[in-house]
């Protein structure tokens, strides 16, 4: 059996206890069932792991012992920022969680034209952590340390006024006649805008088109927009990331 992982956001140190409360306790004690003595691997997003020795279990509180540190990255070679139109129900949240699986380094996502999906200041804000949970829950199960970052859902005139002089920016288009095998340039750093249910507008595809996005298709079937996510990172991967 492999051993379990936490997320923590507090700062960790070889030898120092830590106090894991709320959720995350009542996760190890009644889920995992765990016991004093057994072992479970904490990260907090900064790089590496530890690893950490069970000194108390009580109700809703855990008391870990952290007693060695393990430089272990899993993060991918080509750097990818997804741009996702958000989409209703818990399709974001799986997309969310596939991105992290598939190693992801940021997510940023999109309020467009044909969103179904509206949200005021406090509600982005909400879902933004929601969202955040979401990937670091991922980051336990796949092995990661490090969560992406996740952005603020953005309008999409916010999106077009980011630079990204480095990257190679890409949009998906059921129309574009390019694959993304056809690429020219092998990118080291990739940004893949997918839109939400309805897709693009004209004006939004003509407008990306013009700030840099090229556009390109994964073939003539229409997916989900969670399933184009999920298939252009794979792809993406495969052809320039570490799934080869």
């Amino acid at each position: 059996m492999s051993c379990p992982r936490l997320f923590v956001d507090l700062p960790l140190a070889i030898d120092a206890p830590l106090d894991v409360r709320g959720e995350p306790a009542r996760y190890i004690g009644r889920v995992l069932r765990a016991r004093v003595g057994d072992e479970i691997t904490v990260f907090n997003g900064k790089g590496g792991e530890y690893g950490a020795r069970i000194e108390q279990i009580g109700k809703m509180q855990v008391l870990l012992r952290l007693h060695v540190w393990r430089e272990r990255e899993l993060e991918s070679s080509l750097a990818i920022r997804l741009i996702q139109g958000v989409s209703r129900g818990d399709r974001m949240d799986t997309v969310v969680q596939k991105a992290t699986e598939l190693g992801v380094q940021r997510i940023s996502p999109l309020l467009s034209e044909f969103s179904v999906v509206r949200l005021d200041t406090e509600r982005a804000d909400k879902r933004s952590r929601h969202w955040e949970a979401v990937a670091r829950s991922a980051c336990e199960q796949c092995g990661r340390n490090r969560p992406p970052a996740i952005d603020t859902p953005c309008r999409f005139d916010e999106l077009l006024a980011a630079t990204a002089p480095q990257a190679t920016r890409l949009i998906l288009l059921p129309a574009a006649t390019r694959s993304l095998a056809a690429l020219a340039q092998v990118p080291a750093d990739l940004e893949l805008l997918i839109g939400p249910e309805g897709g693009f507008s004209p004006v939004e595809a003509e407008r990306a088109v013009a700030a840099g996005f090229e556009p390109v298709s994964m073939g003539t079937r229409i997916m989900r927009t969670e399933t184009a996510a999920i298939a252009g990172l794979a792809i993406a991967q495969s052809l320039w990331g570490d799934l080869a």
